[in-house]
């Protein structure tokens, strides 16, 4: 399996929309985003469907990335940022 990780936008919309995915949070939390569409992701949360723009701009502030296989389909959503060491 060959992983990618981006921040880039313009990827994520491209990626997301060739498969049918949609930028969503969960009903009634706005600051937990996910990428809605799959059937095999979310399950058991209710996601309601927002723009781009404010998935995106949550996506930043809470400094994540998609890391994605693009051969295989399978993603998840994590952080930018560098695990702290104990």
């Amino acid at each position: 399996m060959t992983v990618y990780e981006t921040t880039n936008h313009n990827t994520i919309y491209h990626w997301a929309s060739s498969r049918g995915l949609w930028p969503a949070s969960v009903a009634g939390e706005p600051t937990k985003i996910r990428l809605g569409g799959d059937p095999d992701a979310n399950l058991g949360e209710e996601l309601q469907p927002i723009e781009w723009w404010r998935w995106f701009q949550e996506f930043d502030r809470r400094n994540l990335q998609l890391i994605y296989d693009p051969s295989k389909g399978w993603f998840t959503l994590g952080s930018r940022l560098a695990p702290s060491g104990s």
